[in-house]
């Protein structure tokens, strides 16, 4: 494969439900300095990605398994059930978006340690390296985190939901495309992956542990999709890109209001029901 120096955190089949016909996307981010966010423009193929964010082997990797996910998405999006296999493909996916962004060489290790330390049994061979170990294969790591099965049963096993906003509401997306709202070994922990200004993945506990792997959409109430909206804002590193169709004043200033407030895996938080 020919050498790729712009790596893509956020892969641009995902980018392109956020764009209009033109190929436009707005982004809100944070200037150093700066009170408040700016607005600017950008793309499908420009969003979502740093220069030499991974080395050549993993880009590769990732690339492979992009291919495949993206015909799930698709379907996700249209409302098709998943088989079997696909559900095992997204759950691998949902993990492998949460591990890849710039951030993830100093949150991965803390997540992964965390969740595994309620399950001795399940980790017994698992320990993590020294430090600098860490931080020197963080990056290695994630071209095989998708591959890895000790974190797939706490997305896999939970309910699934798309959630589609009320009429004349929207969503947004982050630079940080994956957020873990709750201790992911709690029954009401929630992992947020928003795909579309009309479409925002959950996986939660519909009613009690153990869940039922229930898969359907479900509209929002009224003024919901709001929540969505901070959630993402405050778990975002510096930007977040909405379609140029539902960009406002009002947009601005509740993104400015929050934004990069919070990490985006929030252990003790939980979030208003449907």
């Amino acid at each position: 494969m020919n050498a790729t120096s712009f790596n893509h955190y956020s892969p641009i089949f995902t980018n392109r439900p956020w764009a209009n016909d033109h190929g436009m996307i707005v982004r809100l981010y944070r200037e150093p300095g700066v009170s408040g966010v700016t607005k600017g423009r950008t793309g499908p193929c420009e969003w979502g990605g740093e220069n030499h964010l991974y080395p050549q082997h993993v880009e590769d990797k990732l690339g492979s398994l992009e291919n495949r996910v993206a015909v799930v998405y698709q379907k996700l999006m249209r409302g098709e059930m998943l088989a079997p296999a696909e559900r095992l493909l997204w759950s691998r996916w949902i993990l492998c978006q949460f591990a890849r962004t710039p951030t993830l060489l100093l949150e991965l290790a803390g997540f992964e340690e965390d969740v595994l330390s309620h399950f001795p049994e399940f980790g017994r061979d698992f320990s993590w390296a020294e430090t600098h170990a860490k931080i020197d294969a963080a990056v290695e790591h994630i071209s095989d985190f998708h591959q890895s099965d000790r974190l797939i049963p706490f997305v896999i096993l939970r309910d699934w939901l798309v959630l589609r906003p009320a009429p004349g509401e929207f969503f947004v997306k982050g630079d940080v495309p994956v957020v873990i709202r709750g201790a992911l070994i709690n029954d009401d922990a929630q992992v947020v992956y928003p795909m579309s200004p009309t479409h925002c993945f959950v996986a939660t506990v519909l009613k009690k542990f153990p869940p039922s792997q229930v898969q359907a959409e479900c509209t929002l109430k009224p003024g919901k999709t709001a929540q969505y909206i901070r959630l993402i804002a405050r778990c975002a590193e510096r930007e977040v890109i909405c379609h140029p169709d539902y960009h406002s004043p009002n947009l601005e200033a509740l993104i400015s209001d929050v934004i990069g407030t919070s990490p985006r895996y929030i252990k003790h938080s939980t979030m208003a029901d449907w």
